[in-house]
């Protein structure tokens, strides 16, 4: 089909920014022969789908147990608008979560096409994705200019005991606090950019789940060229849309058991630090392709092969 119209419904989350972008590349690029317009949920519920829309792309708040954010009858009445329409439709998972579903309140989600940022292996072989997702949306990286002066880094924010449903966070500032701290850099920085630039002077990033198997430090640690020492959930998801992490070649995990030795055995070998950490960089370079990820959706909204 010529001249096919996307229409996406959106709502706030930076899980959905890779996904955006691929949109507007899909919208720039002329020969692929598709225009795409957005709207936001509120805006989807007063206009509707506009006027010769071919496919409908679908994103709401994804989890429906937080009652401080998921307004139950908001995502009713689009849950409602999107149902009514007839022609084709994508459901977009941007669930914290690569193991989770964001749609489980609805019987059609079973079989719909999905976008879903990091994925688990369950989620991929219980569902339709058509397109992997994550949240960056910047594939650029940052080449060596500084000395790596920050042997390790740990920023995980002010958050109170138990905001999470888990304590890895605690316990692993725990541990560095007990055995690491005259080499890790707790300070907060003044900023995303303030902190784009410490992860240039830094060797090891310490990174720990948040609400899913990841906190944003993965990706800032991997674009930046440093060596991401990640908790072991990490090897549950798929990351990158298009490149796989290798645990102990792109990234290190830890669990509770094993975090002070491994953290050690990483301290005492330099050039294990700088083999791994060049490897997660141009991991992340590889992962983050829109023209690719645009030429799948494409791909997919004209019936050809992913």
């Amino acid at each position: 089909m010529d001249n096919m119209r996307l229409h996406h419904v959106y709502h706030t989350g930076a899980n959905q920014k890779y996904y955006l972008a691929v949109l507007d590349y899909v919208n720039r690029e002329k020969s692929y022969g598709v225009t795409v317009s957005k709207s936001s949920l509120s805006e989807f519920i007063n206009d509707g789908t506009p006027q010769g829309t071919n496919v409908l792309s679908y994103q709401t708040f994804p989890d429906d147990s937080n009652l401080k954010k998921f307004n139950k009858k908001v995502i009713e009445r689009s849950d409602l608008q999107f149902h009514e329409f007839t022609g084709r439709k994508i459901l977009v998972d941007t669930h914290d979560s690569g193991d989770q579903d964001a749609y489980s309140r609805m019987v059609y989600g079973i079989v719909a096409p999905r976008v879903k940022c990091f994925p688990s292996k369950w989620y991929l072989e219980n569902f339709n994705v058509v397109l992997l997702s994550t949240v960056s949306a910047n594939p650029g990286v940052f080449p060596d200019r500084y000395p790596r002066t920050i042997h390790i880094s740990c920023k995980f924010g002010a958050k109170l005991e138990g905001f999470y449903n888990h304590t890895v966070r605690e316990t692993v500032k725990d541990y560095l606090r007990e055995s690491f701290y005259g080499f890790t850099d707790f300070n907060w920085a003044a900023g995303r950019d303030a902190y784009a630039r410490e992860l240039q002077w830094t060797k090891i990033v310490v990174g720990a789940p948040g609400w899913g198997e990841y906190n944003h430090s993965y990706w800032g640690a991997m674009q930046a060229g440093a060596l991401l020492f990640a908790h072991c959930s990490l090897n549950d998801i798929k990351l990158f849309p298009h490149s796989d992490l290798v645990d102990g070649d792109d990234f290190v995990s830890y669990n509770l058991y094993n975090f002070k030795i491994k953290l050690q055995r990483l301290l005492d070998r330099p050039d294990e630090i700088e083999r791994i950490r060049k490897n997660g960089r141009e991991k992340f370079k590889q992962g983050l392709n829109h023209k690719k990820s645009a030429d799948q959706l494409v791909n997919h909204l004209k019936g050809e092969s992913k």
